[in-house]
């Protein structure tokens, strides 16, 4: 097995990052096909919460390949029942109705799907306007990839990434905002109603989608309040508030939801990435009154639903809770971030995040953001056994996002390689 005959027959779409082949996992270590023996701190792009083969969750998988692996949403499936009941008692607000996809995209394209059908035939108007922003990361498709408002994700492909009825706004991006942090949130929510009231139209407008964490944009907070005045607005013009969860969700922000910080009542979320433990399962949830947009075939893929994964997903959150999960992601991610911050470093302009969701954004003098010196960051802590991620919209922004299940002294190891690291930029 050699990278060698990787390349030879998988296409080269993949944004390969480093020349290794995983074989087998356990806990937050991996080890290639050579032995070698590596901590991730990615969890898989914020998939691997519970940590990798986790003996409930194999086990909860391992039980239902043997009773059933597939059956369609032709059909109701225990698991798939089971999944959308325990959603409903852990979500937040009013989100009661689950809809099962296979990734974070087709998650998102189903939330907007039935937003617009709502606005047209629950409140007689004429759905043409999703509002997004301008740092957001909502997937790959060619609706989604429209919503994705960086450049980066759509070159040399034309209007595909560009379906009409996708406005992007500003994002609360604070730390390059020229003003302070009041103005700059006061600015961007004036924004989002200007456009709602003035320019798109209430009646026009079927919903706003953001992250409650930016996730690839760079892993951007909003300021404190943001997010519910954002509610409020899209409550005063009767519009949809969709939370895209994909990344943030199942404990990563140290709330099961990110957006429970907020305490945000939303009309439809969108879950990826860690809800099937592993596996690949997305879905949304909806209100029942958001619900009574779809009839009856409007909407279905062939793996909805999957009795395996829905399995998996229900093992996984019962070890999120039991193990309370999200706790120990708030305490390990206040400690990384914290310090973090004390070191002072030169070429980092601001440490965030919200619990095991943290992002360092590497500068030049003047705050300009330094992508070359982010990427010799991600190799040295690659060569020094650590699985870690970069991005952000300029590129310049190192991601922590482990599993849950980190130790405070395997994060603690991993920050002080992390500083040393830096330091030998400076």
């Amino acid at each position: 097995m050699s990278i060698e005959e990787a390349k030879r027959f998988i296409q080269s779409a993949y944004p390969i990052t480093y020349p290794v082949i995983f074989e087998r996992a356990k806990g937050i270590e991996m080890w290639d096909v050579e032995g070698r023996r590596y901590l991730d701190f990615l969890a898989g792009i914020g998939v691997m919460n519970y940590g990798h083969s986790h003996p409930k969750i194999v086990k909860a998988v391992q039980e239902q390949i043997e009773k059933l692996s597939h059956v369609s949403m032709l059909y109701y499936n225990v698991p798939a029942i089971l999944l959308a009941k325990k959603l409903a008692e852990i979500a937040p607000g009013d989100l009661r109705k689950t809809y099962y996809a296979n990734s974070g995209t087709e998650a998102v394209e189903s939330a907007i799907k039935l937003a617009k059908k709502y606005s047209v035939k629950v409140k007689g108007g004429t759905g043409s306007y999703i509002i997004a922003f301008d740092c957001a990361f909502h997937g790959r498709g060619g609706l989604t990839l429209t919503l994705t408002a960086s450049h980066k994700y759509k070159k040399l492909m034309g209007h595909f990434a560009n379906y009409p009825g996708v406005v992007h706004l500003p994002t609360p991006y604070c730390y390059r905002f020229p003003g302070d942090v009041e103005t700059c949130k006061q600015y961007t929510l004036e924004k989002v109603d200007e456009y709602i009231k003035y320019r798109l139209g209430p009646e026009n407008t079927a919903a706003v989608i953001i992250e409650p964490v930016i996730g690839e944009g760079g892993i951007i907070v909003p300021p404190d309040g943001w997010l519910k005045e954002l509610e409020k607005i899209c409550r005063e013009n009767d519009v949809l508030l969709i939370v895209d969860e994909v990344q943030s969700g199942f404990g990563r922000t140290g709330k099961i939801f990110g957006h429970e910080w907020e305490n945000v009542r939303a009309d439809i979320m969108t879950m990826a990435k860690a809800l099937g433990a592993g596996l690949p399962l997305a879905g949304i949830m909806a209100t029942e009154e958001v619900d009574k947009a779809w009839e009856p075939g409007d909407h279905n893929v062939t793996f909805s639903g999957n009795p395996v994964a829905c399995a998996a997903a229900l093992a996984g959150i019962e070890v999120l809770l039991e193990e309370k999960l999200h706790e120990n992601a708030l305490k390990v991610g206040n400690f990384i971030m914290g310090k973090l911050r004390d070191a002072s470093l030169k070429p980092v302009g601001e440490v965030r995040g919200r619990g095991l969701f943290i992002g360092v954004e590497i500068v030049k003098e003047g705050k300009k953001p330094d992508p070359e010196a982010t990427k010799r960051i991600g190799n040295e802590m690659f060569k020094r056994g650590y699985i870690m991620g970069t991005g952000g919209i300029f590129g310049n922004v190192v991601r922590i996002e482990p599993p849950l299940i980190v130790t405070m002294e395997q994060a603690d190891k991993m920050t002080d390689d992390l500083i040393d690291v830096i330091k030998g930029l400076q």
